[in-house]
């Protein structure tokens, strides 16, 4: 029997080990972020504003707009499930921290869900932060699958070999304005066609949602480290399409969405350079289904208005602090 035991964990041992190594480093598992710092940033003595987050930044806020009305460079590399243990670790690793700069982060409740489980709605960086335990807690039986899937992506990084710094998607947004955005148009037709007891368009963010476990940790840990960085920091959280504000008023999604809106404020006053802006509770009536793609993200023509609208947000509470 004791023989056994020294198999297994002369076996098992070095297997955790290896998916444990991107806890001492700031590895980010987004090439994506790496290209578009590659792309669009160039070190510089002027302040410039980063935006950074989840797909509601990647797709919702155009740097070119930003610019133009506030006459300060801006980079977005935000991107897809993009959470802030991602985001931390890009702005460390390549030397983003300066507190002449400006930090905007578009923080959806998803990042704060435990039962986000999939293999995209927690990032592999995310689990860098937490203990084996909590891994096993939080996956159950999954977890083995799930642990395989990161060292695949592990091995995937290390022995990836980089044929292009530069981002080419589709239509060239990315290249020319340095924005990712998506066409297409929502309805209330459409909305009302979704099973909001069910887990169709990705519904599971909400089913069953555990927002005060590790993922909540997790997030708060990592907010007081932005904070430390001194940056002046904004976090917002998104509007969604009018019909689906209308549909799930005051049912469990409304209801883990203000849960959301509050804990990004309750961070945001622990620390004197974070500020947070709140989209969702205060929605504007100015957006419309027409300006969204689905039920969370603005198309093309929605994020123009979006991002005017943030613009207008941070000028009217003197949100942008250069030092």
């Amino acid at each position: 029997m004791t023989k056994l035991f020294i198999k297994i964990s002369i076996f098992i041992i070095p297997f955790i080990l290896i998916l444990n190594l991107p806890k001492y480093t700031n590895y980010i598992f987004k090439t994506e972020i790496k290209e578009k710092i590659n792309t669009f940033y160039k070190d510089t003595e002027e302040p410039i504003i980063i935006v950074g987050g989840d797909s509601r930044a990647e797709r919702q806020v155009i740097p070119k707009i930003m610019e133009d009305r506030l006459d300060v460079k801006t980079i977005n590399i935000g991107v897809s499930a993009g959470d802030i243990v991602i985001l931390y670790n890009a702005l460390k690793e390549y030397n983003l921290v300066e507190s002449k700069n400006t930090l905007i982060i578009s923080a959806s409740s998803w990042q704060t869900n435990n039962n986000t489980v999939d293999k995209w709605g927690i990032p592999h960086a995310n689990l860098t932060h937490m203990s084996t335990i909590e891994q096993i807690r939080l996956f159950g039986k999954r977890y083995l699958n799930v642990m395989h899937e990161r060292f695949r992506k592990i091995l995937g990084e290390i022995f990836r070999i980089d044929s292009q710094n530069t981002m080419f998607i589709g239509d060239g947004r990315i290249s020319t304005i340095g924005f990712y955005g998506i066409e297409g148009i929502t309805s209330k037709a459409i909305i009302d066609t979704i099973d909001i007891y069910g887990d169709t368009l990705k519904l599971d963010w909400y089913i069953g949602a555990e927002n005060n476990g590790v993922r909540k940790d997790i997030f708060e840990e990592i907010m007081g480290k932005i904070a430390d960085l001194g940056m002046n920091t904004i976090i917002y959280q998104s509007p969604f399409a009018p019909s689906w504000r209308q549909r799930t008023k005051g049912i469990y999604i409304d209801s883990i969405e203000i849960d959301h809106s509050l804990l990004m404020r309750d961070i945001s006053n622990k620390y004197e350079n974070v500020s947070f802006i709140d989209f969702y509770t205060d929605q504007d009536s100015i957006y419309k289904d027409s300006m969204f793609y689905n039920t969370a993200h603005f198309n093309v023509d929605g994020a123009k208005v979006f991002t005017n609208t943030l613009v207008d947000s941070l000028i009217n509470r003197k949100l942008l602090i250069y030092n």
